[in-house]
């Protein structure tokens, strides 16, 4: 037997061993994510805007992709009337202006950082108004686990609600949105843990917890797995955006911050290299003249050509700066301004956002207050006895109910009295009300309303234009009110019947109501 090559055979054997061991225990380091939106008033000014005539052999064709032009920055001095979502004091008609949403439109996945290639993605966001800045107030979506997804593949959701439809509470709204990524059959425990949170998902809602215990127990998911293997992570950004608050607007200096502004955003992920994970990182791409990170480069080639072959590791595509000005977003698509068709940008892994003005604000505020009866409730159970904690939480539980089902009522309602009301907010005019109010959805139009009062055969008889006329100076688009004279106002039963459209369609209402002696 040869023992000099028997040996020499070994050597090489415990060499690649060991290069084996160190490509697979060098981390991962994740990219760096930024967000990037783009300008919708400059694409309408670029297609409106006057152009000079073009020679007539130039016959190039500048489609609607190659207007799109991206804001230089979210950053931003000051507010816009027009497109920064509005935060507004308690009880004061807004319009709408502060109803929100923000939705996860599209996105691609450039590479996992796996060694199989198969993974289970999950995307995890969390937002937080800052009205009292505490851990109760984080809001937590989990999407997924989405199983079998693999590299260059697009994101499996498309318009995935984030967040909302709400109203703006606060004026500050913190967003962070996180990625990870797990290889199918990585680890018994994760791979266990998956399945728990995928059965989970068949009974409760993680990408949508309503109640109380939704919401903790996704708040505890989403804890475990972000600490669950730091290593997963495909992407992270932390943003704060700043609502249209106070007397920010009117502000002539400022310093800089992120406007909550109505529109697409597109977050672009760059790579990063380390050592082992990309060649000649210690002499800096053979920049810097040091014998020893030479030397240090020399010995990491092969774990780096074995890491490199046998895992996902950031091409150059991947570790370039992003140039906005060749990219295009038109149809949720981010895409080269240069490529002959639409096609998915495929550089970089990316994901889109859409931040929504408007929408019905009821059911999130509905919920939000069954979500503080049902924390009371749970307590009353909790605690034995009687004292004052029982009867705080009693009372609590009581005034969201409450509040709920006014919600409810003014939602499902086409038009309600709101003024005057009783503390349970029914209707109730007297002799001395001289203005009556109604509310009604913005989506509510040209509204006509005619008052009768019975007489004594039960038949009625119309009110007269200087007995009861609207009051203009009090109409918003959410409220309609009258101006009701004595003679109006008279005891007896009336009826208001009320004419109005809703979208093309014209629709009628009657209200009975009573003025007691």
């Amino acid at each position: 037997m040869d023992r000099p090559r028997f040996a020499h055979r070994q050597r090489a054997v415990v060499l690649l061993v060991v290069c084996a061991i160190l490509s697979s225990c060098i981390s991962v380091p994740t990219g760096t994510s930024r967000l990037y939106r783009k300008n919708d008033d400059k694409v309408a000014t670029a297609t409106t805007s006057a152009t000079p005539a073009k020679p007539a052999a130039d016959t190039t064709t500048v489609t609607a992709a190659d207007k799109v032009i991206w804001d230089k920055t979210v950053f931003s001095n000051k507010v816009s009337s027009e497109l920064t979502i509005r935060q507004a004091p308690g009880g004061a008609d807004k319009t709408g202006a502060d109803v929100f949403a923000i939705y996860l439109s599209d996105g691609y996945f450039k590479y996992l950082k796996d060694l199989g290639g198969v993974n289970e993605v999950i995307v995890i966001a969390q937002f937080t108004e800052t009205n009292a800045g505490t851990e109760a107030d984080t809001v937590t979506r989990i999407l997924g686990p989405h199983f079998g997804v693999s590299d260059n593949a697009g994101i499996p959701a498309l318009g995935e609600l984030l967040y909302g439809p709400k109203n703006l509470d606060a004026d500050h709204l913190h967003m962070k949105l996180t990625v990870l990524e797990y290889d199918q059959g990585e680890n018994a425990n994760t791979a266990a843990f998956l399945e728990f949170i995928d059965s989970v998902t068949k009974t409760i809602s993680l990408a949508n917890p309503v109640t109380a215990a939704e919401r903790a127990f996704a708040k505890e998911i989403a804890a475990s797995l972000l600490s669950l293997n730091k290593d997963d992570v495909v992407m992270t950004i932390n943003i704060n955006f700043t609502g249209n608050a106070g007397d920010l607007a009117n502000q002539g200096r400022n310093g800089s911050f992120i406007p909550l502004n109505v529109g697409d955003y597109v977050l672009i992920n760059k790579e990063h290299c380390v050592p082992a994970n990309c060649y000649f990182q210690l002499s800096r791409d053979g920049e810097m003249y040091n014998p020893f990170a030479w030397i240090g480069d020399v010995a990491l080639l092969v774990p780096t050509a074995m890491r490199r072959a046998w895992t996902d590791t950031p091409d150059h595509a991947s570790l370039d700066d992003v140039d906005m000005g060749a990219l295009t977003y038109e149809d949720h698509i981010l895409a080269k301004k240069s490529s002959s068709s639409v096609d998915p940008y495929t550089d970089k892994t990316w994901l889109g956002l859409s931040i929504v003005r408007g929408g019905n604000a009821a059911l999130w505020q509905k919920r939000k207050l069954l979500s503080q009866a049902e924390q009371s409730i749970q307590s009353l159970i909790k605690m034995p006895g009687e004292g004052i904690s029982f009867s705080q939480n009693y009372d609590t539980a009581q005034k969201a109910l409450g509040d709920a089902r006014k919600i409810e009522s003014l939602n499902n309602s086409g038009i309600v009295f709101v003024l005057p009301v009783d503390s349970d907010g029914a209707f109730v005019p007297t002799a001395a009300s001289s203005e009556y109010c109604l509310y009604h959805a913005r989506t509510i139009t040209d509204i006509a309303a005619s008052f009768y009062r019975l007489d004594t055969n039960g038949i009625p008889q119309q009110l007269a234009a200087s007995d009861i006329s609207k009051n203009t100076a009090k109409t918003t688009p959410n409220n309609t009110c009258f101006t009701v004279a004595s003679s109006g106002r008279s005891p007896g039963t009336y009826d208001m019947v009320a004419a109005y459209k809703v979208g093309g369609e014209v629709l009628t209402q009657k209200v009975r109501y009573k003025i007691e002696k």
